[in-house]
């Protein structure tokens, strides 16, 4: 799970709010307006403690990152905004992780092949985002921190081939965990949005809970749940007749905030906590002679995940 977590406390931009003089009274449209070539720089700081129990074992371990990023906007073709995000800086602290201390490499040193990477994000003034590049190039720059074999590379290309298609990354990256209304909405309004990816269904619903000295704030409540072909694959692991894996019994929930700015449609400020819990279930071809459920190996996880970041003006 830790390779879908980084884009979405990355890339944490929206529309702006404007009143709009079609509607009655205090409502709002959104629309993103960020100021043209001027460098914006952000952080965001993830904690996240999993806990793990597998083949008789308990497992705990804990994960602290923090990255920080610059960006530039430019206006693009059809009235769209191009971001051009650039990590600047990454930390990572893991504890926990069985034989960690006799991995060939350092964490932090792997991370570190994430600084200078560049992402491009095209998103219309309403906030959909259109285009994504740049998450290749970013696993590329991290393996060659490993010089790692060519056969690790096809395998994590078929990771990212078969877990993070186009409209998942869209789903995932472009509203940051934040959906925007596609119509006015005054304080005190709801709206409602679903994603899903890696086989897993999130239901938002959203509301404009305050607006003052030219911001906007924005809660967010959500449920988890698994999707219902909620199967996963685990990189460049071969076909193989009868091989199952899948999530059971998959729940969670998140509450976020968003504070945006409203000259700009920028989020100034966000912060979000999840908590979900499943049983991921592997299920071998039986094997002649075996009883029945001998093939079968259940993984059970509970995972606990707070953000919080900031982006403004670079100084």
């Amino acid at each position: 799970m830790m390779i879908q977590r980084v884009p979405v406390a990355t890339f944490a931009f929206v529309g702006t709010l404007f009143v709009s003089t079609a509607c009655v009274g205090q409502e709002l449209v959104y629309r993103l307006d960020p100021e043209l070539g001027t460098t914006y720089a952000g952080t965001t700081t993830t904690e996240t403690r999993t806990r793990t129990q597998m083949q008789g074992m308990d497992i705990e371990v804990s994960m602290t990152m923090r990255m920080d990023h610059d960006v530039v906007f430019e206006a693009g073709s059809d009235d769209t905004v191009v971001g051009r995000y650039k990590t600047t800086s990454v930390s990572a602290e893991m504890g926990g992780m069985p034989g960690l201390d006799q991995a060939p490499f350092d964490l932090n040193d792997l991370y570190q092949g994430m600084v200078g990477v560049t992402f491009t994000m095209v998103m219309t003034r309403g906030g959909e985002l259109v285009e994504f590049d740049g998450l290749e190039a970013m696993m590329e720059a991290m393996l060659d921190r490993l010089e790692a074999p060519d056969e690790l590379r096809v395998m994590m290309g078929q990771f990212l081939e078969g877990n993070f298609g186009e409209d998942q990354i869209k789903q995932m990256t472009g509203q940051s965990g934040l959906s925007l209304p596609d119509r006015p909405v005054a304080v005190g309004d709801t709206w409602t949005d679903s994603v899903s990816a890696l086989g897993i269904d999130i239901e938002t619903t959203y509301t404009l809970t305050n607006r003052s000295d030219g911001l906007a704030s924005i809660d967010a409540t959500a449920t988890v749940s698994g999707a219902e072909d909620a199967g996963f694959e685990f990189p460049g692991l071969p076909s193989m007749p009868g091989l199952e894996m899948r999530y059971e019994n998959l729940s969670g929930s998140i509450a976020g905030s968003y504070e945006l700015d409203e000259s700009t449609g920028l989020t100034s400020a966000y912060s979000m906590n999840m908590t979900m819990d499943t049983d991921m279930v592997m299920e071998m071809p039986q094997v002649e002679g075996q009883p029945a459920g001998a093939s079968s190996m259940s993984i059970s996880t509970s995972m606990e995940t707070s953000v919080e970041g900031t982006l403004g003006k670079a100084e």
